[in-house]
């Protein structure tokens, strides 16, 4: 799973850019009905701590095809965090 967050890293770094994307972690799930997602957890530092609200609803249409590939039955759900949020949680 680690070469595939590699990959699923360049192509949202090419989506939401110019933030610039620390880490992706991906991982197979259920959610609270039973059904199979994704979930997808990425680290970002862009100024202001902002993300373009167009490019992250389209992140999902844009990931399509490689994500199908992986797990085609699975709905991603994207969490975003900065690193002082991650290091907040951990505290």
């Amino acid at each position: 799973m680690q070469e595939f967050d590699e990959i699923l890293k360049i192509r949202i770094q090419e989506q939401l850019a110019p933030a610039k994307i620390v880490e992706v972690n991906s991982e197979e799930a259920e959610d609270h009905d039973g059904d199979p997602i994704l979930n997808i957890k990425i680290v970002f530092t862009a100024e202001n701590d902002w993300l373009d609200p167009e490019k992250v609803l389209g992140l999902a249409l844009h990931l399509r095809p490689m994500l199908h590939k992986l797990c085609a039955d699975c709905y991603p759900v994207f969490s975003y965090m900065t690193p002082e949020e991650i290091e907040f949680a951990a505290a």
